[in-house]
């Protein structure tokens, strides 16, 4: 017999052997015998496994997973929504405005506070364009190049920029700007 079919009829390992060393016995028995005799094995097997039939466990179809996982998907949807619903303050009811004493009543926009529509303006003016500052202050901190403050203010490395802020804080030497100096950033 097979190895993996032992291993999948849940059979202890002991079981295992003891089969296995009773196979070998017998092979070894016929051997010495030196007989032609055809063995009936079948009948042997059969008695060898009448002890060690395992009561199989009947197997779940896949409809019963599936029906399970919806079951379990719709419930968990409804549940979130309720506490999401809970936690907001939303209720669809509030949305109905039903009123019992008169169900025919209609609400209008005015009577429902919930809803406000306002017209736009038609008479609307673009709004003027401010004008940016022509130049921003910044304090030098520990480790700030000229290139580093060219990319903070600017959003890229330009060389033009860079002489820019060069000219308008009159530096003769770029690389020799200390911490805490106020340098004078060009906006334009």
């Amino acid at each position: 017999m097979k190895g993996s079919t032992l291993r999948r009829s849940n059979i202890t390992r002991e079981k295992i052997a003891m089969l296995e060393s009773l196979a070998k016995y017998n092979n070894d028995y016929n051997r010495t015998q030196h007989t032609n005799a055809p063995v009936d094995k079948q009948e042997e097997l059969d008695v060898l496994w009448q002890n060690f039939k395992v009561a199989s466990r009947p197997e779940k179809s896949t409809m019963a997973f599936f029906t399970t996982g919806v079951f379990v998907g719709v419930i968990s949807t409804l549940v979130v929504a309720i506490l999401i619903s809970l936690v907001v303050g939303y209720s669809p009811l509030d949305d109905l405005n039903l009123n019992i004493s008169n169900p025919i009543k209609v609400t209008t926009a005015a009577e429902n506070p919930k809803f406000t529509f306002i017209p736009a303006d038609t008479k609307q003016e673009p709004a003027a364009p401010q004008a940016l500052p022509q130049s921003k202050e910044y304090t030098v901190q520990a480790g700030d190049s000229l290139e580093s403050i060219a990319i903070r203010f600017y959003g890229g490395f330009d060389q033009a920029k860079i002489k820019a802020i060069e000219e308008a804080n009159k530096l003769a030497n770029p690389n020799a700007i200390g911490i805490g100096q106020k340098l004078i950033i060009p906006m334009n």
